[in-house]
């Protein structure tokens, strides 16, 4: 997922969680900054981690 920690195990690093947090901190200051409702913020926060997560199931199946 995002910072390199998947959901369905393996090895995160600590420093990969931190830079994924970062992502989600910076991308939800951003829309609170647009003046985006907060409804909308946790949907869009949603989608972004939802994307995450597919795009590493996504990488873990065309690993062998």
């Amino acid at each position: 997922m995002l910072g390199g920690t998947s959901l369905f195990g393996g090895r995160g690093v600590v420093l990969g969680t931190l830079i994924g947090a970062l992502i989600i901190g910076v991308f939800r200051n951003g829309l609170i900054l647009m003046g985006v409702s907060s409804i909308y913020q946790v949907l869009v926060t949603g989608v972004l981690v939802i994307l995450a997560v597919a795009a590493d199931q996504l990488s873990r199946k065309g690993a062998p």
